[in-house]
């Protein structure tokens, strides 16, 4: 579902309501997986059945360990849920570790806060989530350890994962965590309204002119907005990348925000939001797209994962359906959110600490998490074992070619309000998209200097 955003006071609400899932949110790292800017959190799946995962477990430890090898594990957590998966893991990792004692200190709020002020005080656990600004911040100080050697000698591999998952957590060619679970987006939508217009529903071979289309003609003939979007640059991505474009240069230097493949997509984005066909969470008076889902203000929506347990939760009766996101000129291109595990470069303990990071974010622990309905396996022979319809749809999306993770570069969250703004100063008409994002140029390259 690397969070580097944001809480909305819903996000407190959802940590209360979903019980058998954890909030990931682009809000807070309250759970799992980060999400996008405007979403309602988390990659959990709606389970019935507990957090009990199944006991398949790896044969033998994966290192040897220290002898008397004792370790911290933290992460954010605000929900009960979250904290019986870590608590489940650690169980079934000691019974192939029994060596290794594992004490898990969960820290519910203010993790970057607290865990940067730990790691300066001596104190920060052995393992910890990582996410864009714990990378950001402990990568290149030397704080976080390299894991290239000891997954060598484990026979782990990058390639074991979704490459998307992976791609951020690879610094100067060095690898600083591994993803614990993810999130993706999909095109989300209300059978119902399209039955109402007398069009048929979306397909995984849509273009953005048909998602356009259907949004105008649900929008003339129904009482359903056709389309519902924020101004976030998380959901134009999409948009913009399958017209071949990004918001940086690949080495995230230089803002690319005037290039035609941008401007091509928030063209198209702000003109339905001229005609009527688009309307923001404001318009309809919901905190955001997924509300507006399950109340049946809006038809589709760019939403992600994070909506299965927020509509069993929350519209348990809503009918909803999901496919993969539109394609334009360049493919269908999608984004996914992830968390991984790091090891503190000053643990005393870094076999033992490894062998917990590639247990616990290994296919054996990570399906057993999966099934138990919380979060998604990193690893792409667990996309076909998801059961849950909605996630059968979309995390398919993760392995487009076109799809990246969420990250461009260590100021990837200035970058977002920076495209985020620009958007907005569209849709609210006070700029043109090109007087807009040629503004946002120069925001943006300042952003990306950490200016």
């Amino acid at each position: 579902m690397k969070t580097k955003t944001f809480v909305v006071s819903i996000l407190v609400t959802l940590a209360i309501l979903v019980a058998a899932c954890a909030p990931t949110a682009t809000p807070t790292p309250a759970a799992t997986t980060q999400a996008p800017t405007t979403a309602v959190p988390t990659t959990a799946v709606p389970t019935t059945s507990g957090t009990t995962a199944p006991t398949t477990a790896a044969a033998t430890c994966p290192l040897p360990p220290e002898a008397g090898a004792t370790l911290t594990y933290s992460g954010w957590s605000s929900t009960t849920a979250e904290d019986q998966v870590n608590r489940d893991a650690i169980t079934r990792f000691q019974s192939v570790c029994p060596g290794i004692t594992i004490n898990y200190v969960p820290i519910p709020t203010n993790y970057e806060t607290k865990m940067k002020a730990e790691m300066a005080g001596g104190t920060a656990a052995d393992v910890f989530y990582v996410n864009t600004n714990i990378l950001t911040d402990f990568a290149p100080t030397g704080q976080l350890l390299p894991l290239d050697s000891l997954m060598s000698q484990a026979g782990v591999k990058l390639s074991d994962f979704i490459p998307a998952l992976t791609a951020e957590f690879v610094q100067g060619g060095k690898t600083y965590g591994l993803p614990k679970d993810w999130s993706t987006l999909g095109l989300v939508y209300l059978p119902a309204a399209f039955t109402a217009a007398g069009i048929p529903e979306p397909t995984n071979s849509w273009t953005y002119t048909d998602l356009v289309n259907a949004a105008k003609t649900i929008a003339t003939k129904t009482n359903y907005a056709g389309f519902c979007m924020a101004a976030d640059a998380v959901r134009l991505w999409p948009w913009v990348a399958s017209n071949g474009g990004d918001y940086t240069t690949p080495d995230y230097k230089t803002a690319t925000l005037d290039t035609t493949q941008v401007t091509d997509a928030a063209t198209m984005v702000a003109q339905m939001k001229t005609d009527g066909s688009l309307k923001t969470p404001t318009d309809l008076s919901v905190s955001w797209c997924g509300e507006g889902i399950g109340k049946g203000a809006a038809a589709m929506t760019l939403e992600g994962t994070w909506m299965i347990s927020y509509m069993q939760t929350t519209y348990p009766n809503v009918v909803y359906k999901a496919v993969l996101p539109p394609s334009g000129s360049a493919g269908q291109a999608d984004m996914t959110f992830t968390n991984a595990l790091g090891v503190n470069a000053s643990t005393k303990y870094p076999n033992a600490a490894a062998d917990f990071v590639f247990y616990y974010t290994g296919l054996a622990n990570t399906l057993a998490v999966q099934a138990t309905g919380f979060a998604f396996s990193p690893h792409p022979e667990a996309i076909a074992q998801a059961t849950d319809p909605i996630a059968k749809a979309m995390l398919p999306g993760g392995t487009l070619p076109l799809t990246k993770p969420e990250y461009w570069g260590p100021y990837t969250g200035a970058l977002e309000t920076v495209v985020s703004n620009a958007l907005n100063r569209v849709f609210l008409n006070q700029q043109t998209v090109a007087q807009s994002f040629a503004q946002a140029v120069t925001e943006g390259d300042a952003a990306l200097a950490g200016q």
